[in-house]
């Protein structure tokens, strides 16, 4: 199998974004992240501070389903929800950035955006609690007890995200090729897994 595009979904602070700029680097091929903030921004009209505050985070359920009613149900003149168009925009962002030849996505459903693609390699990051959790308290300066609350409020608005948007389950691993853990194979190794599976 010959692939061309890595996607990347990774639990908070597992290590995953960091995991995804290494394979980049080593293979020598775009990463695209924070851009699909950016352009997302500029694509959608929506401010990017907004676009950020919505990234891979549902909207609120009432604020989300009045707006829905309102596009899909009322008017076709309705707006369409801000999440929603959000969502739309780096969903067409990907299949951009995957059409201009190989490259590392992370997180937005990327690995579902691209599935009908034979030469995707779909990965998913995870780690352990504590370590997830020293790495929360460490990187972000937060306490024990915020940490945790982080953490938990972050992977369920990623899950809840992928439902949406995808109607399965973000952690399922019958949904990529391999998932890996930095905890317990090491930074390195991950990193090298992926590199010489993307090689195969």
């Amino acid at each position: 199998m010959s692939y061309q595009i890595i996607t990347i979904n990774r639990e908070f602070e597992s290590t995953g974004n960091e995991i995804a700029q290494a394979v980049a680097t080593k293979l020598c091929i775009p990463y695209y992240d924070k851009f699909l903030i950016t352009a997302a921004a500029e694509q959608s009209g929506v401010r990017e501070n907004r676009v950020e505050a919505l990234d891979e985070k549902p909207e609120s359920r009432f604020a989300y389903s009045q707006a829905e009613a309102a596009y899909y149900f009322t008017s076709a003149e309705a707006p369409m929800p801000t999440g929603a168009k959000v969502a739309e925009v780096q969903f067409q962002l990907i299949r951009e950035v995957a059409a201009q030849g190989p490259c590392v996505i992370v997180g937005r459903c990327a690995n579902h955006v691209l599935r009908d693609r034979k030469d995707v390699l779909d990965i998913f990051i995870h780690a352990g609690v504590e370590f997830r959790l020293n790495r929360a308290m460490g990187v972000l300066g937060l306490p024990e007890r915020q940490a945790r609350k982080v953490l938990r409020s972050t992977d369920k608005a990623r899950k809840t995200y992928y439902k949406n948007y995808t109607g399965t389950d973000w952690n399922d691993p019958d949904l990529y090729h391999a998932c890996l853990n930095p905890d317990r194979m090491g930074f390195d190794a991950c990193v090298e897994t992926i590199c010489r599976m993307y090689q195969l």
